[in-house]
């Protein structure tokens, strides 16, 4: 794949990139601080106000949530960048694809902020899509090619080491360019200076396996069963598809025993621990680790986004992109799985523009429903298994 990328380039030609290869494992059978702000959404029962949720992770909160989210550009690449700073306090972590097959992580921080986050690095213009979509700010250091511009143009509060470059600093166990930090407290500062965090912004929840939900799904069971007791020896043609589809809604879903997402720059795997679970995060076959806890990575769920992704062409040469960096639509749909549970579902995404929450759904239409908690999202190109 990386030889096709070469030819590519040297054709000059625009082509779908050879980013990542997903494999999936399945088996069918039956210290930190509070963000700082107002806002936050919750349930409402009369006059009565109802627990505050979470939209992301679908977890009740303890007090309110601020006004929007925050999304930090964090490197991922092998040379330096991991293990990464305080990356375990986010809510939910993209991995998108850049170039030189490499991976950036967007990790979008909402319940909590830890006092320190790094290492930072530069913005992709679709990075900015992702801010969108949450209504978030946006903390990065330096710009890809039409990242700048792009970001300006766009509704997105943003930090950037490249214009506020007193707001970050340099630590002493990493080296350049996977040494910038930022302390919550000057994002912090920034955002009260500029007001960032004084109107509570609305962001549409995912839909999660909550009590309603299992109740619903016990219930669909029942029904079920009655209705293959009861229409079993019939011999009308109605009753025998109503018996089929009862046991179709009875069938176990397919298990994911791990996902595995790897290129040059990228070699990582998602396994689920069945005491836990979770799916424990592995790179390059070892445990991957928040730098400042040591702890491994875990989460509810693992969601892969397929994506059309191609090389930049160079507006005033017609010639691909010299460093092969990526245009990515995150408007375009694509398919999608999610893992949760030990479970995988296949369905598709969508999102009806730039400024509107993306939506996954299933086969039969229906939003996925995620486990409370933590997830992680890889954007991967739709052209690959």
């Amino acid at each position: 794949k990386t030889e096709e990328k070469k030819k590519t380039m040297n054709e000059q030609k625009r082509k779908l990139p050879a980013i990542l290869t997903v494999s999936i494992a399945i088996v069918l059978a039956m210290g930190t601080m509070a963000l700082a702000g107002c806002g936050g959404s919750g349930t409402t029962a009369g006059d009565e106000p109802g627990p505050v949720i979470n939209p992301i992770t679908g977890n009740e909160m303890d007090g309110e949530l601020p006004a929007r989210p925050v999304v930090v550009s964090i490197p991922n690449a092998p040379d330096g960048a991991v293990p990464q700073s305080n990356i375990s306090y986010a809510d939910i972590i993209y991995e998108f694809p850049v170039e030189g097959l490499m991976t950036r992580l967007q990790a979008v921080y909402f319940s909590e902020f830890p006092d320190k986050v790094g290492p930072i690095r530069s913005v992709r213009y679709y990075f900015v899509d992702l801010a969108r979509e949450y209504k978030a700010a946006h903390v990065g250091y330096g710009w890809g090619k039409k990242a700048k511009g792009y970001m300006e143009q766009s509704d997105v509060p943003h930090i950037n080491g490249m214009q506020d470059t007193d707001l970050f600093y340099r630590v002493e166990d990493k080296t350049a360019p996977n040494d910038a930090y930022i302390d919550w407290s000057s994002i912090r500062k920034r955002a009260e200076k500029e007001g960032w965090f004084d109107e509570p912004q609305t962001i549409r929840p995912f839909k999660f396996r909550d009590d309603a939900w299992k109740a619903e799904q016990k219930k669909a069971k029942a029904q079920a069963e009655a209705t293959i007791e009861a229409k079993s020896g019939s011999e009308d043609p109605a009753d025998a598809e109503a018996v089929a589809e009862a046991k179709a809604t009875l069938e176990e879903p397919a298990k994911a025993a791990s996902v595995k997402v790897s290129s040059i720059g990228c070699n990582s795997e998602c396994r689920y621990n069945e005491e836990t679970g979770l799916y424990d995060r592995y790179w390059y076959g070892e445990p991957y680790v928040d730098k400042e806890t040591g702890e491994q990575l875990s989460f509810s769920n693992i969601i892969v986004q397929y994506v059309h992704s191609d090389t930049m062409i160079d507006s005033s040469t017609g010639l691909a992109d010299d460093k092969g960096r990526l245009e990515i639509d995150m408007a375009a749909g694509g398919d999608a799985m999610l893992f949760t549970n030990g479970e995988v579902v296949k369905g598709t995404w969508s999102r009806k523009d730039l400024g509107s929450r993306t939506i996954f759904r299933d086969e039969q239409g229906d939003q996925f429903r995620l486990t409370p908690g933590k997830t992680w999202v890889y954007v991967v190109d739709q052209g690959l298994d």
